[in-house]
């Protein structure tokens, strides 16, 4: 989002290319991605999830397991999960979170919950490579609908991954995102 907003001013410098790895480009959009989601998790843990939103409750340890299993899904797939995501989520400003988006990926309560870039995205004329994890958050259908938008980009979706997907298939990642590069710089 913080990429596009940049592109999107009204003179961004030095950018030739842009790589958009699930990106969050619609809070309207990832949001009902992640309802979608909920609907396709086994009964009892969709049920623990919409019993705890309905009722406000959290930080209860049953909505926190529940949405971990969200997460082993649809944010990381490995198992265990590499130690760079157990830091990131260790030093995860949960205030900040919170106040941003809401108590989970799927719990929008907050102040982004408006923000939606897609009718500017075609004021964007450098290429763009969008990628995404079969499972990811930012689902296949929404990111294929940013890329639709964006005639100069291309599109791959990573099978058997999720939202880290550049951890899940770091090498397949980087081949494609070095063949993207390669051919913004003319080296193709």
């Amino acid at each position: 989002m913080l990429a596009v907003e940049y592109m999107l001013m009204k003179d961004p410098m030095g950018v030739r290319s842009l790589g958009l790895s699930g990106p969050f480009l619609s809070a309207p959009r990832f949001y009902a991605d992640q309802r979608r989601y909920i609907d396709e998790l086994p009964e009892k843990i969709r049920d623990t999830i919409l019993t705890h939103e309905a009722s406000g409750e959290f930080s209860s340890p049953d909505y926190q397991d529940a949405m971990m299993e969200f997460y082993k899904i649809h944010v990381c797939r490995m198992d265990p999960w590499p130690d760079c995501m157990i830091r990131s989520m260790e030093n995860l400003s949960h205030e900040v979170y919170e106040y941003m988006w809401g108590p989970s990926e799927f719990t929008m309560t907050a102040i982004l919950g408006e923000i939606d870039l897609t009718d500017r995205l075609r004021e964007i004329h450098i290429p763009v490579l969008f990628t995404c994890g079969r499972y990811d958050e930012s689902s296949p259908s929404t990111t294929s609908y940013y890329q639709k938008m964006l005639p100069d980009s291309r599109m791959v979706i990573f099978e058997d991954a999720s939202h880290e997907h550049p951890l899940e298939k770091t090498e397949a990642y980087l081949k494609v995102v070095r063949e993207f590069l390669r051919k913004g710089d003319g080296k193709i």
